[in-house]
């Protein structure tokens, strides 16, 4: 199986992104716990779990804006910027501008409707866009990220060259994404490809230095935070299990009948294989 299309991705999450918004917290990336530990025991109801996550996600999210160091009055480009809290939690902070791009229109959507009710429509924006061929021009931001949206691309340096292209130089650009800590067999290849849209993902995190530093970046610093983030496969199993109900009036029998099988397996896949890195890069001068 071939990995997805930029136009396969967009789909995909059009028809499946509110299962995101069910499983996986507000900010539908993975979340940070301190030491990798949850402080929260017991019986948690369903939203109680969401909320718990979404809080994680936060700490992630706010790590990355000091990684950023955006300033007023800056242009930022978030890379596959999802349903777009990050997008507008750092305009809100930073007092720059922030372009959200992402395949999917109904992200998009949702997106515009966070920055209307945030107040910051002026200075947030979002559009549908294909990561590797911005139509952005050349050297037009100051700060780029892409908070686990290069899981996605099927051609990740082409991604890279087109971040760096609308980047000014001296530009900052953070990715954080997912790796395989330990190789995935073909069958859980196949199966991280047709069940959510995800293209093979790097073989470790040293590839996206590598990469970044091929096509003119400057490696100012990485983190692994893969312990950080493990307790987000404890919450989502829970949370679909919890809100089965819904997911299926969402997604159909059909959809659901395949999430039954499929879900638990990528998440196992996920908790028991996949590693997390973060890269934080500047466009050479």
């Amino acid at each position: 199986m071939s990995d997805p299309s930029a136009r396969d991705v967009g789909e995909w999450y059009d028809r499946f992104g509110g299962l995101y918004g069910l499983t996986m917290g507000d900010s539908m990336h993975l979340g940070m716990w301190s030491g990798g530990v949850r402080t929260q025991t017991g019986e948690l109801t369903a939203d109680e779990m969401w909320e718990e996550l979404t809080r994680a996600q936060d700490s992630w999210t706010g790590s990355l804006i000091n990684e950023v160091g955006l300033l007023p009055g800056q242009q930022m480009l978030d890379v596959g910027c999802g349903t777009g809290r990050p997008t507008v939690r750092i305009g809100a902070e930073s007092g720059a501008s922030v372009l959200g791009v992402t395949v999917s229109a109904a992200q998009v959507r949702a997106g515009r409707d966070r920055a209307l009710k945030a107040g910051l429509s002026d200075r947030v924006a979002f559009e549908q866009a294909d990561a590797m061929a911005l139509p952005q021009e050349s050297e037009t931001f100051d700060a780029a990220w892409a908070i686990e949206s290069f899981a996605h691309f099927s051609d990740r340096p082409a991604a890279i060259r087109e971040v760096r292209r609308v980047l000014r130089p001296g530009g900052r650009f953070v990715l954080a994404d997912c790796y395989e800590a330990k190789p995935f067999t073909p069958e859980e290849v196949q199966l991280f490809q047709a069940a959510f849209a995800l293209s093979r993902l790097p073989a470790g995190p040293e590839d996206y230095s590598r990469m970044l530093g091929e096509a003119g970046f400057t490696i100012h610093g990485t983190r692994d935070m893969s312990r950080e983030f493990k307790p987000t496969y404890e919450l989502i199993p829970r949370l679909f299990a919890a809100r089965r109900a819904q997911i299926a009036e969402l997604v159909g029998t059909d959809a659901m009948a395949q999430l039954d099988t499929v879900y638990p397996r990528i998440l196992a896949l996920c908790r028991d294989k996949m590693g997390y890195t973060m890269v934080n890069a500047v466009k050479s001068l």
